[in-house]
């Protein structure tokens, strides 16, 4: 009997030694549905909110009829990807879709960069209701130095509008609005700095403050991140830049953990070649991932690299607090190229990756949500600069294992 027992301890720890020791994820999430439309006309989707009930919204923008500029195109579909309403939106000009975020239950807020001869760049805030019907509009009505908006909404329903415009001597300056649920504006807040700084992202927090992340240029040396935690007085809580490298660093996408943390991601490029012409410089990039404590401490930070040029579009961070990162694979030398999906655990480590076939040049993920069954959805290719034709995709990925 002794003998029975010591095998059976025996057992045990190897049991608990194997487990200790088995990967986070066992495998890449499966695409248990896809779907793109089979339409002429160019179109592209940037991001993607799933409503109450389990459908999703789309926001994208479709090309206009005889012309090479875009109109705002929202379309809801099932959880099995069936369309059920869709809409085309027309301002004057080239609209570029960013952001879509609920506004109570049913209703919808999007912002959008809007181009024109006439005006220049601006930024667009729009309230829809559950019909796609518009209910207001708001315009900055002030020229924006940087295609990039961004908006979220606090837990007592005010809204937060990310812009950076023109400051004096065109130093590029990062502005904050808050408006009221019927977009009348209630505060301006301008994050100062003493070089050029630029606004890319901002998210409601799970303790209820707000983070942004921004480009910022030192005076000497390479732009790096910057990342600000704010209460919603708009009062700074902290602010921390990421160590310079010989690498200009680049955010885009952020997103916070379970613990309260903040995830934020982008890239790393390097120019081998700076003092040649802007159209003649090589560049390579990494997918940039960096990882803060609830005090600012910046906990770690990775550079992703395959064999050629990468960045980091779009982040999602599972409920125990593992990470799938997207982005896109731009260049390769074996021809590995097209959006790419990273699965990184909770300490920053890459523990497995695909990259999907891309259906043009320049293809990305540009958005990735968790889903409430528990998947993933991940919509492309959002904004492209490119005068090809573009197409909008979106995967439906199973639960992670």
């Amino acid at each position: 009997m002794k003998k029975l027992t010591d095998y059976r301890k025996l057992f045990y720890c190897i049991a608990t030694l194997l487990f200790a020791i088995h990967p986070v994820f066992s495998q890449m999430p499966e695409i248990t549905w896809e779907k793109s439309f089979e339409i002429r006309a160019s179109h592209y989707f940037s991001d993607v909110l799933e409503m109450p009930g389990g459908n999703f919204i789309l926001l994208g923008a479709i090309e206009k009829p005889g012309d090479r500029s875009y109109d705002i195109w929202l379309l809801e579909c099932n959880s099995q990807g069936d369309t059920l309403k869709s809409k085309v939106i027309n301002f004057p000009g080239n609209d570029i879709p960013m952001r879509i975020i609920a506004n109570g239950e049913n209703g919808l807020l999007i912002v959008l960069m809007n181009s024109s001869e006439n005006t220049g760049l601006m930024a667009r805030l729009v309230a829809f209701d559950s019909a796609f019907t518009e209910l207001w509009a708001f315009v900055t009505k002030q020229q924006s130095a940087l295609l990039r908006t961004d908006v979220t909404m606090d837990q007592s329903g005010q809204i937060w509008w990310l812009n950076t415009f023109a400051g004096e001597g065109e130093k590029p300056v990062v502005s904050l609005w808050k408006l009221d649920s019927q977009g009348n504006k209630t505060a301006e807040f301008n994050i100062e700095t003493d070089t050029a700084s630029e606004g890319y992202a901002i998210r409601t927090l799970r303790d209820g403050t707000l983070g942004i992340t921004c480009q910022v240029q030192p005076a000497n040396g390479k732009a790096t991140v910057q990342v600000i935690r704010i209460d919603t007085d708009g009062n700074e809580l902290w602010k921390t830049n990421l160590p310079q490298t010989e690498k200009i660093l680049t955010p885009q996408c952020l997103c916070c953990s379970p613990d309260n943390a903040m995830l934020v991601g982008g890239w790393a490029g390097l120019c081998y070649n700076p003092d040649v012409p802007a159209e003649e410089q090589i560049w390579d990039y990494d997918y940039l991932l960096t990882k803060l404590d609830v005090t600012g401490k910046v906990l770690w930070t990775q550079n992703y690299n395959r064999e050629g040029s990468e960045k980091g579009t779009a982040i999602a961070v599972l409920p125990d607090g593992n990470i799938m990162a997207a982005g896109k694979c731009e260049t390769s030398f074996t021809g590995t190229i097209g959006p790419w999906l990273l699965m990184v655990d909770k300490n920053g480590k890459m523990v497995k990756d695909t990259v999907f076939k891309f259906r043009f040049v320049h293809d990305q993920a540009a958005r990735i949500v968790c889903t409430s069954d528990g998947g993933l959805l991940m919509i492309g290719p959002g904004y492209v600069e490119t005068g090809q034709r573009l197409t909008g995709w979106v995967k439906k990925l199973s639960p992670v294992l």
